[in-house]
């Protein structure tokens, strides 16, 4: 399953640039683009830019959705987590949230185990307790069933010995 993410990510993380790169190349004709070659009006206004920021954006984010779902189907569609970023530090921080987030789970499969084992044992030992009461019930007529069986032989021993004197 490791192997599976790796190449999801790798795929997801390189194919968008080789597709932009190729895309580029398709795009550009031998000589410089209009908007290259005027560059006398001065720089694009700030809301060009970031209208072209954002498309590029969604671009990018949909050609790396596309490259995760081929890969995805692939393998026979995994359950997977797809995160796109280009922050080591928010990166390492996603992938510890995540080890805590599945170790979390797995200690919750565990808990409810250990409880499902424990309320197990609570009815083998109530079992247990109600056999036990039930053999010692069964002892005790036992033993009141042998006080008398004594009782009775030592009447007819103190009565056999009363006849013989």
């Amino acid at each position: 399953m490791k192997a599976i993410t790796r190449i999801l990510v790798g795929a997801a993380l390189v194919s968008p640039f080789a597709w932009a790169a190729g895309e580029l190349a398709a795009q550009k004709p031998n000589g410089p683009a209009p908007a290259e070659a005027a560059p006398a009006d001065g720089p694009p206004a700030p809301v060009e830019t970031a209208r072209l920021a954002s498309k590029r954006y969604e671009e990018m984010l949909d050609k790396m959705q596309a490259a995760v779902e081929e890969v995805a189907q692939l393998y026979g569609n995994p359950v997977f987590l797809q995160v796109f970023t280009n922050d080591p530090g928010r990166a390492s921080e996603l992938k510890q949230r995540l080890k805590a987030s599945e170790s979390g789970e797995e200690i919750r499969k565990d808990l409810a185990s250990l409880e499902k084992r424990r309320a197990d044992l609570l009815s083998d030992i109530a079992l247990r307790e109600r056999e036990i009461a039930r053999i010692s019930s069964r002892l005790a007529r036992q033993r009141a069933a042998l006080d008398s069986v004594a009782a009775a032989v030592e009447q007819a021993r103190k009565a056999v010995e009363d006849t013989s004197k």
